[in-house]
C-alpha cells in the first residue's frame, strides 16, 4: 500500500459523480503497481482497452502490463469495470479521464510522454503515477500542458489520503500530441525533489519497515516531507544523512511539535551536519 485506502463507498461515488458526463470514460491505470491488472484485463475481451507500452519495441505481454493502460468504461460491463479499479485501491495508479478523444486518440497523445527526454537524459517518466501527476502538471509550461491534457474535461485521481481530487483542465486550451516530450533541468529538479519522500518510505519499508510501522502512507510520506524540509533548510545534501534524519525523526513524532525544531526551520538554524542536527534535538 503506498497511499490511503478510498473511502467507503468510493466506486459509488465515482459513478455518481461521473453521470451526465459528455465524451469517452476512461481508466488510466499504472501497471507497475500490480502486475494482476493486465493480466486479468487480457482476459476480459469485453472491455476495449489500449497499453500505452504497446508501441515498444519487442514489447512482451508482461511489458505491457508494467506501464501505463488505458481501459474504456462501458455501461454494460460496470461490475467488471468496478473490479479491475478496486485492483488499484491503496495504490497511487489510477486515474479517471473524461474526454472527447476515441481511445486510439488519446493513447497517441499519452504514448510520447512514457519516455521522455529529462535535460538530455531519457528516462521513462511514470506520469501514470498519482503520487507524481500533479507535480508533472504543475511544472509544465502552457503548450506541454496543452498536449498532455488535450481536450479531457476531467481528469480524477485519488490523494494520498485517498479522497479523490481533480486536476485542472482546459480543453479549450488543447494542442496537438506532442511528437517528443522534452523537460528543462528545472522540471525534472521539481520531480526529483517531490519523488524524494517516497523514495525514502520505499527503501525503509524494504529494508528496516520499523519506522513506519506507525504511519498510514499519507501520515508517513507527510512526516518524512517535514524533516526533509529541515534536511534542507541546515544544508544537509548526503542522501545517506537525509535518509538518517527522517528516520530520527519518524522514530520522535513528538519533536514535530517541539520548538527546537521549528527552530530549526528558523533563519539562522543551520547548517548543521546530521550529528550537530540530532545532538540539538536530543
Amino acid at each position: 500500500m503506498l497511499i490511503n485506502p478510498h473511502l467507503a463507498g468510493w466506486k459509488e461515488a465515482l459513478h455518481e459523480g461521473l453521470r451526465g458526463s459528455e465524451g469517452f470514460i476512461y481508466a488510466l491505470v499504472d501497471g507497475v503497481h500490480n502486475e494482476a491488472f493486465y493480466q486479468k484485463l487480457e482476459k476480459m475481451d469485453y472491455l476495449l482497452y489500449q497499453p500505452l507500452y504497446a508501441t515498444a519495441p519487442s514489447a512482451d505481454s508482461e511489458t505491457l502490463g508494467l506501464g501505463p493502460i488505458l481501459v474504456q468504461y462501458s455501461d454494460v460491463y460496470r461490475k467488471r469495470w468496478d473490479a479491475l479499479l478496486e485492483m488499484t485501491n491503496g495504490l497511487p495508479a489510477l486515474s479517471i479521464i473524461v474526454s472527447p478523444e476515441p481511445i486510439e486518440k488519446l493513447a497517441a497523445r499519452l504514448i510520447p510522454w512514457c519516455v521522455v527526454d529529462a535535460d538530455d537524459y531519457t528516462v521513462a517518466l511514470s506520469f501514470a503515477d498519482t503520487r507524481i501527476l500533479p507535480t508533472l502538471v504543475e511544472a509544465l509550461d502552457a503548450e506541454q500542458r496543452g498536449a498532455f491534457l488535450g481536450p479531457a474535461t476531467r481528469w480524477i485521481y485519488p490523494g494520498r489520503d485517498g479522497v479523490r481530487l481533480a486536476l485542472v483542465v482546459a480543453p479549450e486550451k488543447a494542442l496537438p500530441a506532442a511528437e517528443k516530450v522534452v523537460l528543462t533541468a528545472q522540471q525534472v529538479s521539481a520531480l526529483m525533489a517531490a519523488s524524494e519522500p517516497d523514495s525514502i518510505a520505499y527503501q525503509m519499508s524494504q529494508y528496516i519497515g520499523k519506522p513506519l510501522a506507525r504511519y498510514t502512507p499519507f501520515d508517513a510520506h507527510l512526516m518524512i516531507a517535514r524533516w526533509l524540509q529541515v534536511a534542507n533548510h541546515v544544508k544537509m545534501e548526503s542522501s545517506r544523512d537525509r535518509f538518517a534524519l527522517c528516520e530520527f525523526g519518524l522514530e520522535r513524532p513528538e519533536l514535530i511539535e517541539d520548538a527546537r525544531y521549528l527552530a530549526l526551520l528558523e533563519p539562522g538554524g543551520g547548517p548543521r551536519t546530521l550529528d550537530e542536527t540530532r545532538a540539538f534535538l536530543a
